[in-house]
């Protein structure tokens, strides 16, 4: 099972208990070990997902969508769900990306029930990191 937060687990900017790094021909990629975590981190993925989407006036197409739109909606998503938990001060780092959704679950009713809404300029505000261009 792919994790679906797998761009802050590959930049180092987020850990997860959960998560296991497997080797493949393009690249690295996690797994997810638990069935019910990738389950709960799926939900909250899709309602980040679709919330940055409509900001964004972007259609969830995978051929069409930007990638770095993705990266944003993870990074940002993690960020935003740490502010909405009053933990505004761990510096953009999730120390456990399982055990931060299961809080902002338990902490709203439901992983359905997590405001998204008000996570949209966390997403959208995001900045990548620029990537070192080529001389010429």
């Amino acid at each position: 099972m792919k994790c679906p937060f797998a761009a802050p687990l590959i930049k180092t900017t987020a850990a997860c208990r959960h998560a296991h790094e497997v080797v493949r021909r393009g690249g690295s990629e996690f797994d997810c070990l638990s069935e019910a975590e990738h389950a709960r981190c799926e939900q909250v993925f899709a309602g980040l997902k679709a919330c940055a989407l409509a900001a964004s006036n972007v259609e969830d197409d995978p051929t069409q969508m930007p990638h770095s739109l993705l990266v944003k909606i993870q990074s940002g998503g993690l960020i935003g769900l740490q502010r909405l938990l009053g933990e505004s001060d761990a510096d953009g780092r999730a120390a456990d990306i399982g055990d931060l959704v299961t809080r902002a679950a338990a902490s709203f009713g439901g992983a359905d029930r997590i405001p998204y809404a008000a996570l949209e300029a966390d997403m959208t505000t995001f900045k990548l990191e620029r990537r070192a261009g080529r001389r010429r």
